[in-house]
Parts: structure tokens; C-alpha cells; sequence
């Protein structure tokens, strides 16, 4: 009996061990009795560390569960059969074992059950494939939803399969709503017959493995619409053999919407160039013309055709050809924006052979990587022959208004001349009556000699006709009974008098400056008249002597004498103002105060 059960025992172990799947034999106690190595290996230990153990003393994260399991079937008597367990084995490592099990019961000679045969199959590779799988279609399909790009899967007959999420949430619509429909029967389709049939000719060409790929106009939410570039591929087996069709659109709204706005742009410019009245070129760094306008073609008498590809130059007379080159070049070695205005005209060549003035407007660009000059240029032939004329007419008018000063002052100078003449047979009184008008005639004689002598007829320099005017006063300052200096300083830029305030400022200082000469200074005795001119601010004179001053009762305007009574007119005409300041034995100041003059 005890070789009986011996024998038994090896052909247990030996169909254990042959067995392709886990086995083990445990008993009431659910301890190990028997194990074969596929399941020991599985478990992480070998077959003499189970023997004697509970599967929570092996197993000890899911052994508890496993033996609860095992104890139902001992109390039902029926056979637990295919559930999926699982574990970390070896704890810690980060690495699961999965196993498919079933539990049998054991009976004894008395038919009570007495144990558990545990029959269990690792299925971990095909367990991690399986995961593997779910995972890279699950990140697939995550890509594919994230993509704003619509994926579609198709059947060969046209039959929509799986969509991504971009598609369906721009149309409002769930994946349940197209599946499994025809796809040109979809919301997105279905707005128009003709987009319709274009798409079935597409699904049938795509069907016989053809790419097909156009752009068209799609439903999207709310009845809106988008363009879309759409494509279909058919999608090959192992085979070889046409299994899907695979459809994919991109959003191509905005493209087109910036298509549509540059050739827009486009039309605009060249309708721009066309027709500005000005002659449009482009010119390359070689000097190479690369685009005209019509204007270009009117102004010499090409046409486009011929313009475009020849060298600038070319449109320039002969003798300037030869240095154009090294104008180009040296303009692309630092371009730069050079308007038209106050630029010297320059002459340009027609192809006949003619010439006529013209001004060049230069503007840099750079397109891609190539620096380009945009040339403006504009027939000036009439405001240039028109400034010929001008300045023609301008020549003899200064000739002319220089005639006319000389003759003024020639006739200034006779009638000086003839009060002169009439002073020698006069009496003393009138004799200084004379010189006064005689001194009157002489301040304004030299202005037109002044205008006369600098050939400049609009102004002249406020210092060069002060000296000049009390150069002719020291002249005849002899005539007044005194010996009188005469001292003239400067302060501050030049100023100039215009021609019409000239005459009012040359009596103003003709009339101080003979007063002091007349009655500032005891007759014999030596004086001095100081004319300081002040620019820094504004133009101030200040004429002072160091006579005996003015009398009591003296001021301007209120005098006995016709000088002093024209001082306020003559101011006033100047725009100016003059004050008075004297003293008796410190003579008298005037101080003349001009604020528009112009000074440089």
C-alpha cells in the first residue's frame, strides 16, 4: 500500500511538472502540498519555498483574497473558474504578474471536499500587450482629438467609421450622430447637391487607390461654413489590398481669407503704380531694371517689355552714362531714402534721342534677401523752362531796380547839391536850415547807394549804413561851430533793415545825431556822440553824447523843433519805441528799441 501511494505521488509530481500550465495542490488548511515550477517561477519562489505555506504567506498582498476565494469553493463544492489576479512580484519592483485562475475542489474518500487544486496560467506578455495596445490606441486617439486637423476612417463604400474630435465639435455633433452613415450624407456634407457629388466621385476614385485631395466648403455650427483642404488615401492591408479609406481636412479659412486680401492688396498696388502721374521703377544693386510702371513708358517711348532687364543707365544722356555705375554702387553701399525736393534736376534721354529735366526720388526696400530701389521719377520740363524765365525776368528786374537806385540817388545827390549851392548865399539862419534839409537828403541818398553798391534791393546791414551815415555827419559837423568825435560800437549778431523801414531809422538817427551836433556841446570845445548797437536780444541803439543835456521843458514830441517832432511819427512808422534820458552837464541818451528786425 505505502509503494502504491509512492507511486502515486512521483506521477502527481511528474504531471505537475509536465503540465504547460501553473498547477498546485493544496489542503484543507490551504497549504501548499504540491507545485510544479511554472507556477513557483510565477510566484517568485521556488517549489520547495511553497511547500507547507498558505498563499498569504506567499503572496502576501493578494494571498487574503485568493484563500477567501479558495474557502468558497471548499464550502460550495464548485469550481471557481477564469479570474484575473494580479501582484507585484517581487514586492517593490515595480513590475506586475498577471495570471488567469481556476479553483477545483478536493474530496476525500468520503466525498467531503478536503482541498483546492489551483490551476493557474500566467498570462503577463500577452496581458502587458494587451495594455501596451489599449494604451497606444488610447494616446492615438488623444492625439487624434487634440488635433485641429479632421481624421475620418471610412470604409471602402464610403461608410464613416471613427471621426476625431475636432471635426464633431466644430459642427456640433456626437461621434453617434455620423457613424456608421454614408459620409457624404453627413451634416457637414449635406448643404449642397454639388458638394455632395463631388464627394462620392472622390470616395469612388480614392476606393480604386487614388489619392485625391482638393479644397471645398464644409458645414460647421450654426449653419456657418469653412474651407477646408480635404484629402483622401486609401489605406492598404498586409496585403496590399485597399481595407479603409482614410479622409483628413485642414482649416483653411484664414488662408484663404489672406489670399483673397493679397490679391486684393495686389490688384490695389499695381492699380496704384498704373496710375500714378509720376514714372515708377525698380532698379536691382547692378543697376538692373526690374519693373516700370506706364508712366515710364510714356515719359521714353519704350515699352515695358523692352525696359525690363536693361540697365538704368541706358535712359541717361551719353555723357553721364559713364559714371552712373559708381553712383549706383555707392547708394547701395549705405541706401537711404533721397526725396525729390529742392534736388538738382537732372536730365534724362527718350528714345529718340531727346532730353528733357526730370527729379529722382530714391527709396530703398529690401524684398526676401535682395535690397531693391523703388526710383521716382518726374518730368519737371515745365517748372524747370518756367524757372529759366524766371530767373531771366529776375536778372533784369535787378538790373533794372539797380538802375532805378542809381537815378534816385544820383537825383538825391543834385538836390543835396543844390542846397549846397543855395546855402552860400544865404543867411545864417537859413544856412543852417539848409544843412539840415541837406543832411536829410543825404541819409536817404545813402541808403539807395547802399542797395545800389551790394546789388541787394530787399535789405541792408544795420552796422555798414550806421558808419557810413556818421561817416557823412562828421563831414559837416564842422559846421556847427565844434570839433565832435564820433564813436560807433557793436554788440550781437549783424541786423538788417528792409527797404521800408530803412528811410524812417536813417532820419530818426540823422535827426539825434545832428541835434547834438547843433546844441549839445558849448561852441569850441571838443564832444563826442556814442552810437551803441546792442543784437542780442532784440535790436536796441543807444546814441548818447557827453554835452550839457537837454533844456528844461524838452521832450520828444512836445520841442519847438521839426525834428523833434517828427521823432514819434518816424518811431511809430518803425514799429519801434525811443526814450529819452538827460541830465544837466550829462548830456542826453536815446535809446531806440526795434523788436522785428531780422538778425543773423
Amino acid at each position: 500500500m505505502a509503494g502504491l501511494n509512492a507511486r502515486m505521488e512521483k506521477l502527481l509530481a511528474d504531471l505537475l511538472q509536465t503540465s504547460p500550465i501553473g498547477i498546485a495542490v493544496l489542503d484543507s488548511q490551504l497549504r501548499y502540498v504540491h507545485i510544479n515550477r511554472q507556477l513557483a517561477d510565477s510566484n517568485g519562489l521556488s517549489p520547495e519555498a511553497h511547500i507547507g505555506r498558505t498563499p498569504r504567506d506567499v503572496l502576501p498582498d493578494i494571498g487574503p483574497g485568493l484563500e477567501g476565494i479558495m474557502r468558497k469553493v471548499m464550502a460550495s463544492g464548485l469550481a471557481e473558474c477564469n479570474f484575473e489576479a494580479s501582484a507585484e512580484i517581487p514586492p517593490g519592483s515595480g513590475c506586475i504578474t498577471y495570471w488567469n485562475a481556476s479553483y477545483h475542489p478536493r474530496f476525500d474518500k468520503q466525498g467531503e471536499p478536503c482541498g483546492i487544486i489551483a490551476m493557474v496560467e500566467d498570462v503577463s506578455l500577452k496581458k502587458r500587450a494587451e495594455l501596451a495596445i489599449r494604451a497606444s490606441n488610447e494616446r492615438i486617439r488623444k492625439v487624434l482629438d487634440a488635433l485641429f486637423t479632421f481624421v475620418g476612417v471610412l470604409s471602402t463604400h464610403g461608410v464613416l467609421e471613427e471621426a476625431n474630435r475636432a471635426p464633431l465639435e466644430q459642427a456640433g455633433l456626437e461621434l453617434a450622430d455620423v457613424q456608421g452613415k454614408l459620409f457624404w450624407e453627413c451634416y457637414w456634407w449635406n448643404h449642397d447637391p454639388l458638394v455632395q457629388i463631388e464627394l462620392q466621385q472622390a470616395i469612388a476614385r480614392a476606393a480604386g487607390g487614388e489619392t485625391v485631395r482638393y479644397d471645398v466648403v464644409v458645414r460647421m455650427k450654426n449653419d456657418s461654413r469653412m474651407v477646408i483642404d480635404f484629402m483622401l488615401r486609401p489605406l492598404r492591408d498586409e496585403t496590399g489590398a485597399i481595407s479603409n479609406l482614410i479622409a483628413s481636412g485642414i482649416d483653411i479659412t484664414a488662408r484663404k481669407q489672406n489670399e483673397l486680401a493679397l490679391q486684393i492688396s495686389e490688384t490695389y498696388f499695381r492699380e496704384v503704380v498704373e496710375s500714378t502721374p509720376d514714372g515708377l521703377m525698380m532698379v536691382d544693386q547692378h543697376g538692373v531694371i526690374r519693373l516700370i510702371n506706364t508712366r515710364m513708358e510714356q515719359l521714353f517711348g519704350y515699352t515695358r517689355h523692352e525696359l525690363v532687364g536693361e540697365k538704368l543707365s541706358s535712359l541717361l544722356p551719353d555723357d553721364f552714362r559713364a559714371t552712373h555705375s559708381s553712383y549706383v554702387t555707392q547708394f547701395f553701399t549705405a541706401p537711404m531714402a533721397r526725396g525729390m525736393a529742392n534736388r538738382k534736376p537732372l536730365f534724362a534721354q527718350r528714345r529718340d534721342g531727346s532730353q528733357f529735366p526730370c527729379e529722382i526720388g530714391l527709396n530703398p526696400m529690401r524684398v526676401g534677401e535682395e535690397m531693391l530701389t523703388l526710383a521716382c521719377i518726374s518730368d519737371v520740363s515745365e517748372r524747370y523752362y518756367a524757372k529759366l524765365d524766371l530767373e531771366k525776368a529776375l536778372q533784369e528786374k535787378t538790373v533794372l531796380l539797380g538802375e532805378v537806385h542809381h537815378r534816385v540817388k544820383n537825383n538825391l545827390q543834385v538836390i543835396s547839391s543844390l542846397l549846397s549851392l543855395q546855402a552860400r548865399t544865404a543867411t545864417p539862419d537859413a544856412n543852417k536850415a539848409l544843412l539840415d534839409s541837406q543832411n536829410h537828403v543825404r541819409s536817404m541818398a545813402l541808403i539807395h547807394q547802399l542797395l545800389y553798391e551790394r546789388n541787394d534791393f530787399s535789405r541792408i546791414p544795420m552796422s555798414v549804413y550806421i558808419e557810413r551815415l556818421t561817416h557823412l555827419l562828421r563831414d559837416v559837423s564842422t559846421g556847427y561851430g565844434s570839433h565832435i568825435a564820433f564813436v560807433f560800437e557793436r554788440t550781437g549778431p549783424e541786423a538788417f533793415l528792409e527797404l521800408q523801414n530803412s528811410i524812417p531809422f536813417g532820419l530818426i538817427l540823422n535827426e539825434i545825431v545832428v541835434n547834438a551836433c547843433k546844441h549839445a556841446f558849448t561852441p569850441g570845445q571838443p564832444g563826442q556822440v556814442t552810437i551803441h548797437m546792442n543784437t542780442e536780444d532784440q535790436v536796441q541803439l543807444r546814441i548818447r553824447d557827453n554835452g550839457r543835456g537837454c533844456p528844461p521843458g524838452v521832450s520828444l514830441g512836445h520841442a519847438d523843433t521839426l525834428g523833434f517832432q517828427l521823432l514819434p511819427m518816424l518811431t511809430e512808422q518803425l514799429k519801434a519805441t525811443l526814450t529819452l534820458e538827460t541830465a544837466p552837464d550829462q548830456g542826453c541818451c536815446f535809446t531806440l528799441t526795434i523788436p522785428d528786425l531780422i538778425r543773423e
